[in-house]
């Protein structure tokens, strides 16, 4: 008879093991179908077309948005999809999401894990969080631009993401609706970098700085470049000039499309919105390098591009730079490889279009010769561009730039100073007060005492006439 029982409790679990499995399996498996139809989980980093670009870069995901709105589902599909390339580094079951002043201490165990993974070359790195703090994102914001790492702001799309009535059920912090409205205010404002463009990935970066050195050192080489020398005022010395030392080069190689000054220069909002930009915001694609060129101040790579990627250029771009010509569309696109010192990045382009410029003129070359590469040209005052045979084409990443604000460090230091100085005058201005004050104070009673001796001195005049002494 124990036997039979223990044959039968076998039989059964056996039966009802597989059905709790697959039962398991087929809600989740519904539960996914489910937001992908709803097109929750519709990213282009989530694309095979992108993987191989993530794959060959350094991304850190930063996934923001309510409690209960998606996050860890997103996060772990990006985790899935990603696999041994992968990071998840969440904040669930650890970090109470609130509207505080101070950001909690348990966040520093989680940067420093990031900072791990960044040592590590991993290639993508999730944090899943709600991220609901500017304080919170200047911190991971720093530990990208140190580590190089391109930083994506990513939020759930879940139709429930903003539903408080709905989250208050989902969310396993167990919010009340009025906690979650405090945290939804927090995260409805808009987060702007402080510009937009194409990344390169970290090998296609290496390949792009193996094939700028190439050029720099093959023209430095050239007799027809040490001809010109003087084009360089100081730099220049009786051996030459070294070129790779010349040009300083710091941060991801990218080809800006908007420069936004977190939202601040006019028109900046607007791109952000732009159809096309809220599109292609984290895509991947495929620029070509046709050239390659210096001036003085620069050393670049020109960009061509095409009518997909011109849709995320600007309409203004080369009439902004150069209000009186009429430049080609997207003929200012370039990666800055390098500048000359105390020179910004920005005027790799405008030197570019001074190329074009002269091009659309018809002007010829001063001098002409082919290399390895391509067919090199000078055009005077240092001006040189390299026309390559044949296009490099290089993978990169479309996003945002968000470093941290350097205004708010020099602001905050200013009014520490303005402050300061503020005190000093003020006391100054006290000081002076009280010494005025007892100066008139002085005189005042300088001026009673004087006062009454005069009063003194009449009535006693008086009495004497009046024959009577009053003691």
């Amino acid at each position: 008879m124990l036997i039979s029982c223990t044959k039968l409790v076998s039989r059964f679990v056996q039966k009802i093991r597989p059905f709790s499995r697959r039962q398991f399996f087929s809600n989740k498996m519904q539960e996914q179908a489910l937001e992908r139809a709803e097109g929750s989980l519709a990213f282009p980093f989530l694309d095979e077309a992108s993987v191989e670009a993530y794959r060959e870069s350094r991304t850190i995901f930063v996934i923001r948005g309510l409690p209960g709105s998606g996050k860890s589902t997103l996060a772990s599909t990006i985790a899935g999809k990603y696999e041994a390339d992968c990071k998840v580094i969440s904040a669930d079951q650890k970090i109470r999401p609130e509207v505080s002043p101070a950001l909690p201490e348990e966040y520093k165990a989680l940067d420093e894990e990031v900072v791990h993974c960044c040592k590590e070359g991993v290639a993508v790195v999730v944090i899943d969080d709600t991220n609901h703090q500017w304080e919170r994102l200047e911190k991971l914001f720093d530990i990208a631009s140190e580590y190089q790492y391109l930083a994506h702001l990513v939020e759930p799309k879940t139709p429930w993401k903003n539903d408080c009535a709905a989250l208050e059920e989902k969310s396993q912090w167990k919010l009340s609706q009025s906690e979650l409205k405090n945290l939804r205010g927090s995260l409805e404002e808009a987060v702007y970098p402080l510009f937009y463009g194409w990344f390169l990935t970290h090998k296609s970066q290496s390949h792009t700085k193996e094939k700028g050195k190439k050029f720099l050192k093959t023209l430095g080489e050239l007799d027809e470049f040490k001809e010109h020398w003087d084009d360089f005022g100081g730099a220049a010395s009786e051996t030459g000039i070294n070129l790779e030392e010349y040009f300083e080069r710091k941060g991801i190689l990218h080809c800006t499309t908007e420069y936004s000054d977190y939202g601040k220069v006019k028109g900046a909002q607007e791109y952000a919105e732009l159809e096309a930009v809220k599109k292609f915001y984290s895509t991947a694609f495929c620029l070509q390098i046709s050239g390659f060129f210096i001036t003085p101040r620069t050393a670049g790579a020109r960009v061509q591009l095409t009518d997909k990627q011109l849709e995320l250029w600007p309409a203004d771009s080369e009439k902004e730079a150069m209000p009186s010509e009429e430049l080609p569309h997207g003929s200012r696109a370039h990666i800055t490889l390098g500048c000359a010192k105390d020179v910004e990045p920005k005027q790799t382009g405008l030197d570019l279009l001074e190329f074009v410029k002269l091009e659309k003129e018809g002007q010829q070359a001063l001098a002409e010769k082919d290399i390895d590469q391509g067919k090199l040209r000078y055009f005077g005052k240092g001006m040189w561009m390299l026309e390559l045979y044949e296009n490099v084409t290089v993978k990169t990443i479309f996003g945002g730039f968000y470093p941290k604000h350097k205004e708010g460090k020099e602001s905050k230091e200013k009014a520490v100073a303005e402050n300061k100085e503020g005190e000093e005058k003020a006391v100054e201005e006290n000081k002076e007060g009280e010494e005025k004050a007892v100066e008139e104070n002085k005189e005042g009673e300088e001026k009673k005492d004087s006062k009454a001796s005069q009063q003194e001195a009449k009535p006693a005049e008086g009495k004497k006439k009046g024959k009577c002494t009053i003691i």
